[in-house]
C-alpha cells in the first residue's frame, strides 16, 4: 500500500507489463551469444567478413539490434529502481514509454536472427532501410535524473560490445582491397563520433548532483547510442557501408549563409513569417535582447541555424505547414523560432531528424545555464505567447 501511495505522489506508473517483456526479451542475450560464437568461428576459418553468406551477416545484424534494444530498456528500468527503492516496480511515464518502445521490437529482431541462422540465402524485406534507427526518443522537460543514469549505463554496455565487434572485424581483414580500407575508415570515424559523445556526456554527468545540464547530457548519450547502434549493424553487414549516409550535410558544399559573425541579428531564429510582427512589439524586443544577453557562446546558435539553412537549400527541410496547408510560422516561445518539416534524414546539432518529423530550435535560460535544444514534436497553430527568457 505504501509503495502505491508513494508512486502516486511521484506521478509514477506501474511497470509490471514492462517486467514481463523484460523476462521474455532475455532471449536477445542468447542470440547475442550465438552471434559472438558465429563471429569467432568465422575468424577461425579465415572467412572474409565482406564475402560471407547473407544469412550470416543477417544473423549478426538482427542479434545486434535485439541486444541493443533490450539493453537500453533494462538499464532505464534498473536505474530508476536504484534511484528510489521506495517505489520498486513503478517508473515515471517518460521511462515507461521509452522502455516500452525499446522492448516492443525485440521479439521481431530475435525472430529474424533465428530465421537467418537457418537460411544462408536470408534476405530482408525490400522496404526495410538498413541500418535501422532506434525508436523515437520520448521528449521530456525536465529529464528525470535516473533516466540519464540509465542512458549512461546503456551507453557503456553497448559501447563495450560495439568496440569489441569492430576490433574483431579489423583483425579479420588481411587484404589490401582499397574499398575495404575505405569502409574501415567509415567505421572508425563512426566509432570516434560515438565515443566522443559518450565521453563528453560522462564528463558533464560525472558525480554531478541532480541539477546538472540534463538536456545537454541527454542529447549526447542519445547521439552516442544511435551511432553505436548503426556501427554494430554496419560491422555485422559490411556490404551496407558503401551506401551508408550519416545525414550530415557538408556546409561548405552547399555554401555557408547565415548571420554575419560581426553583426549578430537577434531575430535570425525567428520565423520569417512573423518576424516583422515581433519586431514591432516592444515587449518582444526587450525579451529577445535579454535572452541573447544570457548566451555565453552565440557562435553555437549561429552554427545551428546555418545547418538548418543549408538543409533547406539542399531540400532536406522546409518551413512546416499545418493540416490546412498554411505555414505554421514560429514556436510560441521567445525567440519565436521557425518550425520546420524534415524531408530527408539529417543531423542538426547532434540530433538525428527523420523524414516527416517537425522540429524547431528552443533556446532559454535554466537556472543560469543557457540551453540550446532541437525540439521535435507535432506543432499546431496557437494563440499562446510566451515572452519568458528563463524556464
Amino acid at each position: 500500500m505504501m509503495i502505491r501511495v508513494a508512486a502516486r505522489l511521484k506521478g509514477e506508473v506501474k511497470a509490471d507489463t514492462l517486467e514481463s517483456f523484460r523476462r521474455a526479451g532475455g532471449i536477445a542475450y542468447e542470440e547475442l551469444h550465438h552471434a559472438e560464437a558465429l563471429r569467432r568461428r568465422l575468424a577461425a576459418e579465415g572467412a572474409h567478413p565482406w564475402r560471407v553468406e547473407p544469412g550470416v551477416s543477417g544473423q549478426l545484424l538482427c542479434a545486434w539490434n535485439a541486444f541493443v534494444l533490450q539493453a537500453i530498456g533494462e538499464h532505464l528500468l534498473d536505474a530508476d529502481y536504484a534511484a528510489d527503492p521506495r517505489t520498486p516496480g513503478y517508473v515515471p511515464p517518460v521511462t515507461h514509454t521509452q522502455v516500452a518502445a525499446c522492448f516492443d521490437p525485440v521479439e521481431h529482431w530475435t525472430s529474424l536472427a533465428r530465421q537467418a541462422a537457418c537460411d544462408d540465402g536470408f534476405e530482408f524485406d525490400a522496404s526495410l532501410r538498413l541500418p535501422v534507427d532506434l525508436p523515437e526518443w520520448v521528449e521530456t522537460d525536465p529529464c528525470p535524473f535516473p533516466y540519464l543514469r540509465g542512458l549512461q549505463a546503456a551507453t557503456r554496455t553497448v559501447r563495450g560490445y560495439a568496440e569489441v565487434a569492430l576490433g574483431e572485424l579489423e583483425a579479420a581483414v588481411r587484404d589490401e582491397d582499397p574499398a575495404v580500407r575505405d569502409d574501415l575508415r567509415v567505421l572508425r570515424r563512426l566509432a570516434a563520433k560515438a565515443a566522443t559523445a559518450a565521453d563528453y556526456a560522462e564528463g558533464l554527468l560525472g558525480d554531478a548532483p541532480q541539477d546538472g545540464p540534463h538536456e545537454e547530457i541527454e542529447q549526447r548519450l542519445q547521439r552516442s547510442l544511435e551511432t553505436y547502434h548503426h556501427l554494430g549493424q554496419l560491422v555485422a553487414m559490411p556490404a551496407l557501408i558503401s551506401a551508408y549516409e550519416t545525414g550530415e550535410l557538408d556546409l561548405a558544399a552547399v555554401g555557408e549563409e547565415g548571420p554575419a559573425v560581426s553583426a549578430f541579428d537577434p531575430w535570425f531564429l525567428t520565423s520569417p513569417r512573423d518576424r516583422e510582427h515581433w519586431k514591432a512589439d516592444p515587449r518582444a524586443r526587450r525579451a529577445i535582447e535579454e535572452l541573447w544577453a544570457g548566451d555565453p557562446e552565440p557562435r553555437i546558435i549561429r552554427d545551428i541555424q546555418r545547418q538548418i539553412d543549408a538543409a533547406r537549400r539542399a531540400g532536406a527541410v522546409s518551413h512546416a505547414r499545418g493540416a490546412d496547408g498554411e505555414l505554421l510560422g514560429g514556436f510560441h516561445v521567445c525567440p519565436w523560432a521557425a518550425v520546420y518539416e524534415v524531408h530527408r534524414e539529417i543531423d542538426v546539432h547532434g540530433r538525428r531528424l527523420r523524414p516527416g518529423q517537425q522540429f524547431t530550435v528552443d533556446v532559454y535560460l535554466n537556472r543560469g545555464t543557457f540551453v540550446r535544444k532541437i525540439l521535435v514534436g507535432t506543432f499546431t497553430a496557437t494563440t499562446r505567447v510566451d515572452y519568458a527568457k528563463e524556464r
